[in-house]
């Protein structure tokens, strides 16, 4: 699995709690991202160098954790609202003043489901799109790699 695919499930990673109900838990959290960042540095191969493991771990973390972030400032319609980021160290929800994103409906049987999503869709598309192909450019084949992850 290449670095961006692995990265790219990190920061999906959150949303799983939708396949069992619980959307926007424990799983939407800080401590969770340093789970998922240990979990990756404890399937990485032993016989890595252990900075490989430790840079690896990290940008999972990362990945994870930029979900997190990205979350909090949303807007969130369904109690308890917000996320509780700094889960285990406070069962706390947050939720940014900021609102960059749309809350997203789950009522599928309203007409203006659809309308709605879409919008909210459009709206993210407009704020990271920019930021994804920056990264793309910054990173296509053939530019130097940053310094930090060289032999990684």
């Amino acid at each position: 699995m290449s670095r961006a695919a692995l990265y790219a499930l990190a920061g999906i990673a959150a949303d799983l709690d939708l396949l069992v109900g619980w959307h926007r838990g424990p799983s939407h959290s800080l401590g969770a991202a340093l789970l998922a960042g240990g979990l990756a540095w404890m399937l990485t191969p032993s016989g890595r160098p252990q900075a490989c493991r430790l840079r690896l771990a990290f940008a999972v973390a990362a990945a994870y954790a930029s979900h997190v972030v990205l979350d909090w400032l949303g807007s969130d319609a369904t109690p308890p609202i917000g996320i509780p980021a700094l889960w285990p160290f406070s069962r706390a929800y947050y939720e940014s003043s900021l609102h960059l994103f749309l809350a997203v409906s789950r009522r599928y049987w309203l007409a203006e489901f659809w309308i709605y999503n879409l919008r909210a869709l459009a709206r993210e598309l407009l704020i990271l799109g920019p930021i994804v192909a920056g990264v793309y450019v910054l990173t296509a084949r053939g530019a130097p790699p940053p310094r930090a992850f060289d032999r990684a």
